[in-house]
């Protein structure tokens, strides 16, 4: 693992361009024209890549669930699962259609079957979703491709992000990008915990981000300042749609809004380095301070405190230099007003 990964042409890591994921998931709702609405969505918007889920019902979840009664019965979840499952015949298309808008076109595989299609078709890396992060079978089938992995952690202790990443390396792949994420959707504000950001990074020394569900643009803004190089979030075409991940998805003209704060933040992170703007060095003097005559300084007078003032602009000796200036001798005239010059006080 290293601090940077490649995607396509993209460099991801600290210091570089926040990989911006318009995450369309499921909200294609099973209309292939609506997934390709959604691709040109996210690319009017400004994001880098899309990505979609890839599932069928049958590799995701089981047909039957536990009811309250601890019997049981057919999960109703099975059939809108069957509906939103994304085609294996889009996925080359869809594909296609997003490199043709200048997009990277990711997914996340949720069986075996979906992931070798993915490797298949020559997605760029690989996304696995929180909730995969210890199915490990599937860890170290995607490791074993040798592409770039973007790992989501929700619900995760760290101890289990560890062993996903040691799966992942032991089976061949080297850079893995990890996204702090909170399983709930939407969370509570108070549940994000975005100093988790820190640890990961520190943890594993790799790019870092975040996937999130909340509403709006803030926390997403947040993280990149600290330090999140990637950012995953839900668009949608409306949030009055019927389906599970409208109601908590940016529509496009918001998502175009969040893009357009992130790049602005990103102008305004700088290199660290403590040190004027070009901009500021004008305002060194116009807003700081030098050592003024209070009254007119007669050549040979002992300079005392109640002769001088220290006001802007700062045209002469500095108020750290009141020792050299107080108890000394004036070699010449000082004029009320006037700032007190090095050459105007005897060493």
């Amino acid at each position: 693992m290293g601090r940077f990964i490649r995607i396509n042409d993209r460099i991801i890591g600290e210091g570089r361009s926040t990989y911006i994921i318009a995450e369309i998931g499921s909200n294609h709702d099973g209309d292939l024209n609506r997934a390709k609405e959604l691709i040109r969505g996210a690319r009017y918007a400004g994001a880098d890549a899309v990505k979609f889920q890839s599932f069928t019902a049958e590799g995701l979840i089981n047909p039957l669930k536990l009811n309250g009664s601890g019997k049981w019965e057919y999960n109703p979840a099975y059939q809108m699962i069957e509906r939103l499952s994304l085609p294996a015949e889009w996925h080359p298309k869809l594909k296609e259609y997003a490199e043709s808008l200048g997009l990277d076109f990711l997914s996340a595989p949720f069986d075996s079957q979906r992931a070798e299609l993915l490797h298949r078709i020559g997605v760029p890396a690989f996304k696995i979703a929180s909730g995969d992060i210890t199915n490990e079978p599937l860890l170290k089938q995607v490791g074993a491709y040798k592409k770039p992995v973007i790992l989501s952690t929700g619900a995760s202790y760290l101890s289990e992000v560890e062993r996903a990443v040691e799966i992942l390396k032991g089976s061949g792949c080297e850079d893995i990008a990890i996204l702090h994420c909170n399983s709930l959707y939407p969370p509570c504000v108070d549940e994000i915990n975005l100093r988790a950001l820190r640890t990961l990074k520190d943890t594993f020394n790799c790019p870092v981000g975040f996937s999130d569900h909340t509403h709006g643009s803030t926390i997403a803004i947040g993280a990149v300042a600290m330090g999140a190089s990637i950012i995953e979030k839900h668009i949608t075409l409306s949030r009055n749609l019927v389906g599970p991940d409208h109601c908590f998805a940016m529509e496009v003209e918001e998502f175009k809004g969040l893009v357009d704060e992130i790049r602005k933040l990103e102008s305004s992170l700088g290199d660290g380095i403590k040190r004027p703007s070009r901009s500021e060095l004008s305002e060194r003097i116009g807003a700081r301070r030098s050592i003024y005559a209070k009254v007119d300084i007669r050549r040979e007078t002992i300079i005392t405190e109640d002769m001088l003032k220290l006001v802007r602009h700062a045209y002469g000796l500095e108020p750290k230099d009141l020792p050299i200036v107080l108890g000394k001798k004036a070699l010449r005239d000082i004029n009320k007003d006037m700032p007190v010059e090095q050459e105007d006080v005897c060493r």
